[in-house]
């Protein structure tokens, strides 16, 4: 359960875009305890973590909360509150 207390921050390090989806490339200080399908909230948007290697990892947002969040207007090197 998300606890609503900003654990770290997490920046951006590529931005692909898939479709109607977008596909955010980040780093943060937790990485290596992160697990594929697990749940991470980023700016208190819940995402799923897709793939991790040992200094970032990939989750992918589709378009309805892309349209209902900020993370749409995120760029490479910005940062984002983070929160197992």
């Amino acid at each position: 359960m998300f606890s609503g207390i900003v654990e770290g921050m997490a920046v951006v390090k590529a931005i692909r875009k898939d479709k109607d989806n977008i596909d955010f490339t980040l780093t943060c200080p937790f990485v290596n305890e992160l697990k594929e399908a697990q749940s991470l909230a980023h700016n208190g948007v819940c995402l799923t973590v897709t793939t991790i290697n040992d200094t970032e990892y990939t989750t992918t947002a589709m378009r309805e909360t892309l349209e209902k969040s900020n993370l749409g207007e995120l760029k490479v090197g910005d940062q984002v509150n983070v929160e197992r």
